[in-house]
């Protein structure tokens, strides 16, 4: 495993570290109160008992062609028994290479597909953010309150998925926890969100989102670069993200580059 002392990893190395923070991130998410995961040796299925496809996943997927199927059949079913929606979860260290054909026949089709990015943090400089914007860390429930309807908002959630992502998060209010969420507010509103989740020897970004009105004006990259400034100061070297084609020219911008494609499949 490589650590945060490691120099910037070449592509393939920081594809499997973006591989393995989002799988400990899915891994964090299921280990909150009423969630449950099992872990295996070729998969792991995170149920947080939320009703929002997002935070149940299967992850660390590392199947035998030989058993692929029969595998997939059971995931399914440990899932279907716990009543939420969910998805698998699958990189470049997903194994088998045919894995998304399989899960195609398996009657589940593929509900995105994006680019998986790395920076090198190295000589990394904050930068102001536009007039106006303050950005704050989300340390009680009034903060946590402004980042719930922001993400509403951005991402068009409806009211059951607004509660489940709130719960998701709700342990994000600690320091000294892996994840933390900052907010941005244009004059005093609250526009834009980001989150940082550090594992596997990397800062992860997630989460960033940004309500229509406030988009096109450097407010998404400014809570962005809160997020890094933070994966700095914590002694991380390289940043990792999975980018939506929203997000993606302002991760480029900021120096990001595409090192490999995540791929979820849900039940159709």
């Amino acid at each position: 495993m490589t650590t945060a002392d490691d120099d910037f990893r070449p592509d393939g190395l920081a594809a499997a570290a973006l591989d393995a923070n989002f799988a400990e991130l899915i891994r964090w998410y299921g280990s909150r109160p009423g969630g449950e995961i099992r872990a295996g040796d070729d998969v792991t299925c995170c149920s947080t008992g939320l009703a929002f496809r997002s935070v149940n996943c299967a992850v660390d997927i590392d199947l035998d062609p030989a058993t692929a199927d029969e595998r997939i059949a059971d995931v399914r079913d440990w899932f279907v028994a716990r009543g939420v929606p969910w998805r698998w979860l699958a990189g470049p260290t997903s194994r088998p290479v045919d894995l998304g054909e399989r899960l195609v026949r398996a009657g589940f089709e593929l509900v995105s597909d994006g680019a998986g990015m790395a920076l090198d943090l190295t000589g990394f400089e904050p930068e102001a953010p536009p007039a106006g914007v303050e950005i704050e860390t989300v340390d009680d429930l009034a903060g946590l309150d402004d980042w719930e309807r922001l993400q509403r908002r951005a991402l068009a959630l409806d009211d059951i998925r607004t509660r489940a992502w709130r719960d998701a998060h709700d342990r994000a209010l600690s320091g000294d926890l892996p994840m933390r969420v900052w907010v941005a507010r244009l004059d005093g509103v609250p526009v834009a969100a980001s989150g940082l989740f550090v594992a596997a020897g990397v800062a992860g970004i997630y989460n960033v989102a940004t309500v229509p009105e406030a988009r096109g004006r450097g407010i998404g990259r400014a809570v962005t670069i809160a997020a890094l400034a933070e994966g700095v100061a914590r002694g991380h070297r390289t940043a990792v993200l999975g980018a939506s084609e929203m997000g993606y020219p302002v991760y480029r911008r900021l120096g990001f580059r595409e090192v490999s494609r995540l791929r979820s499949y849900a039940l159709t």
